[in-house]
């Protein structure tokens, strides 16, 4: 039996803990926790008292307890802000996905208002926004005047925001 009775565990008590207080302070900058660590220790230690045996000395046990318990909560609180990290990475995964949606349905939605387009309007539409051709480089290719290109793209761009307000 480690502690013959309560005096003997509050002499104990009352020797260690500031010391484990202190000690536990050079690993964790967290007050509360550490007096919270130490409490679990001795809890601990009262716990089992009768079949706990010690190798070594109590100072020695209660010093190696309490920074193994220190390093525990330190582990945990690492998972934790880890889940709250990996949380907010999903969320924000999440939100840009949702963003990536509606474009893609936009996206759809014009390719299929597109085919409401009359032929050569589509075809200058296509160029310019899908291939990436200037007016000029449009109108060299189709013959056509610069001009003309930009009547074509005004006539689409309308047709299209007319049929998605529909």
């Amino acid at each position: 039996m480690l502690f013959k009775n309560r005096s003997e565990f509050r002499e104990a008590f009352e020797e260690y803990y500031n010391p484990l207080c202190n000690f536990g302070k050079y690993f964790l900058d967290d007050d509360e926790a550490i007096e919270d660590i130490v409490q679990e220790v001795f809890l601990h230690i009262w716990k089992k008292r009768e079949e706990l045996q010690l190798t070594s000395d109590l100072k020695s046990y209660l010093f190696q307890a309490t920074k193994n318990k220190v390093f525990e909560t330190l582990r945990k609180n690492k998972s934790y802000e880890n889940l709250i990290a990996e949380y907010d990475r999903n969320k924000r995964l999440s939100a840009e996905e949702d963003v990536l949606a509606n474009r893609l349905l936009k996206l759809e939605r014009i390719n299929k208002s597109l085919r409401h387009l009359p032929p050569k309007c589509k075809e200058v539409f296509v160029l310019h926004k899908y291939k990436g051709l200037t007016y000029a480089e449009i109108a060299e290719q189709q013959n056509i005047s610069v001009k003309t290109v930009e009547n074509h793209m005004l006539k689409a761009i309308k047709l299209i925001r007319d049929l998605l307000a529909n």
